[in-house]
């Protein structure tokens, strides 16, 4: 078995340590896009201009302009709550009453999808939703009866409420009034 000269070394260790550094980067990437992506969602001029921080808004229909949301359906009407569950828990109440589908689902910082509910699960009965943080925090108030206690993993995360609307302009009546029962708000505020 023949050696390596020290210039096959040299081109070894060199594709290695581009290797290694090619790994190290991907994996900082795929950990940091999904973070910097919410966070510009959560805290960017369109969140702030629409002051949803621990309120709800209401988003226009989409169009074929619309990107307030990556790749929104125009068959959806949109509603929005970054909730910041680092002063304590937040309340989301709705009561969207509609014959067809809607639904609530809650994002965390890193955009994992931890939880959702819609309007079969919900059955017909009213929302009510109590976001706390994960591990004990003294300052939380007691859950109001009725409330379903759900855990964020982050401190911040974004609510969706998704209404399915086949023509818009012929149910606004009906959908907006629905829609807009979406309240999320700091406990105790």
């Amino acid at each position: 078995m023949r050696s390596w000269t020290i210039g096959q070394r040299l081109w070894f260790y060199l594709g290695l340590k581009l290797l290694a550094t090619a790994l190290i980067v991907h994996l900082l990437v795929v950990w940091a896009t999904p973070r910097l992506i919410m966070n510009r969602v959560m805290n960017g001029p369109a969140a702030q201009a629409m002051n949803m921080r621990n309120q709800a808004a209401f988003l226009p229909e989409t169009d074929a302009s619309a990107r307030r949301l990556v790749m929104p359906s125009p068959d959806l009407l949109y509603s929005a709550c970054v909730f910041d569950v680092s002063a304590g828990p937040v309340r989301v109440r709705a009561n969207p009453g509609l014959p067809g589908y809607w639904s609530i689902a809650l994002y965390a910082a890193n955009s994992d999808n931890f939880f959702v509910l819609n309007d079969r699960q919900a059955g017909g009965a009213p929302v009510d939703l109590w976001l706390v943080s994960e591990g004990p925090n003294p300052r939380d108030p007691a859950v109001p009866p009725g409330a379903r206690v759900v855990v964020s993993p982050s401190t911040q995360g974004l609510l969706l409420l998704r209404v399915l609307t086949s023509d818009y302009q012929a149910e606004k009546a009906v959908l907006e009034p629905a829609r807009r029962t979406l309240q999320c708000s700091q406990a105790g505020a």
